[in-house]
């Protein structure tokens, strides 16, 4: 298992943030999500598709891949 930073802009763009950021508010409009025990094989990319289809809490930076829809 693996994790995967998420980056969602204010406009709504989302996108693979870096692995060293930290999970929450940055210091623009964008918040930094951190997916958890994403699993083997699949990539950054993969992830990114799944959580462009997830209402993202505003209160909760970290997000475990089963959350995320199929």
């Amino acid at each position: 298992m693996s994790t995967v930073m998420i980056k969602v802009a204010g406009e709504g763009l989302v996108a693979k943030a870096h692995r060293l950021a930290d999970p929450g508010p940055t210091s623009g409009s964008s918040i930094v999500y951190e997916v958890t025990d994403v699993p083997e094989g699949l990539s950054a990319d993969d992830v990114v598709s799944r959580f462009k289809g997830f209402a993202a809490p505003q209160d909760r930076y970290e997000i475990a891949f089963s959350e995320l829809p199929a």
